[in-house]
């Protein structure tokens, strides 16, 4: 069985829905609004096996907060929750869990933390259509 999940997500309506879904599939999830919430809780001894964190905090960059609950809980498998980001913070969250893009689909993302196994790190990329798909233009470097 899956451990509890703590999630960081400052926006209330996406922190209810995860918070919602999770709970409804048996996944046992606390959730804060802040990093500063999250890490007074882990300090004053709480345990958790995996988080799911906003990239985009206000007070400090998801990224940041994961390199400092890792410090209390090194065996913490980590997910970021990542829109519009910083390359820098993006390309750190990279190195330390995975990445997943928003909007969040809530089933997959249950399906994720509810499976008793750990996840590699890596990107999860979500599915968009032909008509989202904005176009790359490919530039070779000399």
């Amino acid at each position: 069985m899956a451990g509890r999940v703590l999630l960081v997500e400052h926006d209330d309506s996406m922190r209810v829905s995860i918070v919602r879904a999770m709970r409804a599939r048996g996944i046992g999830v606390d959730a804060f609004t802040s990093a500063a919430e999250a890490l007074t809780a882990v300090k004053a001894g709480g345990t958790w096996t995996r988080a799911l964190i906003d990239l985009n905090l206000p007070e400090l960059d998801g990224a940041s907060l994961a390199e400092e609950l890792l410090a209390w809980l090194p065996a913490l498998e980590v997910s970021f929750a990542a829109g519009g980001v910083d390359a820098a913070v993006l390309c750190r969250a990279h190195g330390l869990g995975t990445v997943l893009w928003k909007p969040l689909g809530l089933g997959p993302l249950c399906e994720r933390f509810g499976q008793g196994e750990r996840h590699q790190s890596g990107t999860q990329l979500r599915r968009v259509s032909s008509v989202e798909m904005p176009a790359v233009k490919m530039v070779k470097s000399r």
